[in-house]
Formats: structure tokens, C-alpha cells, sequence
């Protein structure tokens, strides 16, 4: 009776998590639309009127806010530490890119080392088993590219830990 209880709780769980994604997919769409307009109207519309560093930086910050909400969803949807660490990444250089100009270079140099050490988490910490986020998502990706820039060839993706195994095992 336990069993069935956590298990409806689980389910439920993982239910309200897919509602939860797809609630942050649909701000990510609307917030695309508004920086749509927004780049009409500064670069259509306005274009007589220089772009001010601070208006280029707003823009470039919204559209990486944006990019961090489509890897938040990935991240709900594949339940991968790879999908993290990509998600950490870009909010890791938005942060960065929307440091104030007069301030600034220990929170780079944090940034930096903050990045240097998900790329040392990603390459020695993660198991190879649940690295390979590229093939899971080379499986659930859909080819929008025209028939002509196919290639007839399908390459298996391969994670990085597997490569050096296999590196390793020719050398040998």
C-alpha cells in the first residue's frame, strides 16, 4: 500500500514538473516576442538614433535570460547533470555580460574560475553513463535543415568519456 502511495506521490511529482516546463516555455516564447519588438523598434523603427552600450547590453541580457529559460526546461525535461551544468553555464555568462562597466573584475575573474570549474565537473566528475546528453538529445531533436543539407551519413554521437576510452584503447 506504501509502494502505490509514494508512487502516485512520484508520479504526481514528475507530472507537475512536465506543467512546470512548459509554463516557463511559454514565458520564454512570450519574452521572445517582446524582445522581437524590441529590436524592431530600436534598430526599424529608431534607426536614425545611435545604439547606446547600456540599450545593447539590456537586449543581449534578455536574450541570454531567455536562452537560460529554454535550458531550464531541457534540464526539467532530460533530468541529466549535463543539462545542468549547460544550464549553469549560461546564466553563469549572463551574469557576466550584465556586470556594470565601471565594476567588475573580480566578479569576471569569479565568473571565470566559476566556469573553469563546471568544465572540470562536466569532463572528471560526471559518470560517462549519464553524460552522454548529446546522443538524448540528438534522439528528441527534430531536423528543421532542407533535404540538400543532409548528409546521407547518420554519425552516432559519442560523449567525450567514451572518445578517450577509445583513444585510450588504440594507443594501446
Amino acid at each position: 500500500m506504501k509502494e502505490k502511495k509514494n508512487g502516485f506521490i512520484l508520479n504526481t511529482a514528475f507530472i507537475f514538473e512536465k506543467i512546470l516546463a512548459a509554463v516557463v516555455l511559454i514565458a520564454v516564447f512570450l519574452g521572445t516576442i517582446d524582445v522581437l519588438r524590441l529590436i524592431w523598434d530600436t534598430y526599424i523603427v529608431n534607426f536614425d538614433k545611435i545604439i547606446q552600450y547600456d540599450q545593447l547590453n539590456d537586449m543581449l541580457g534578455q536574450i541570454l535570460l531567455l536562452v537560460v529559460g529554454v535550458e531550464l526546461v531541457v534540464m526539467l525535461s532530460l533530468h541529466m547533470p549535463g543539462a545542468l551544468i549547460e544550464a549553469l553555464l549560461y546564466a553563469i555568462a549572463r551574469k557576466m555580460l550584465l556586470i556594470p562597466k565601471k565594476e567588475g573584475m573580480l566578479e569576471i575573474l569569479l565568473g571565470v574560475v566559476a566556469i573553469a570549474g563546471l568544465f572540470m565537473i562536466k569532463k572528471y566528475l560526471i559518470d560517462c553513463k549519464t553524460c552522454d546528453s548529446e546522443s538524448v538529445l540528438e534522439e528528441h531533436k527534430i531536423d528543421f535543415s532542407p533535404k540538400f543539407f543532409k548528409n546521407n551519413k547518420k554519425e552516432k554521437t559519442v560523449c567525450t568519456c567514451q572518445k578517450n576510452k577509445q583513444e585510450k584503447e588504440e594507443n594501446n
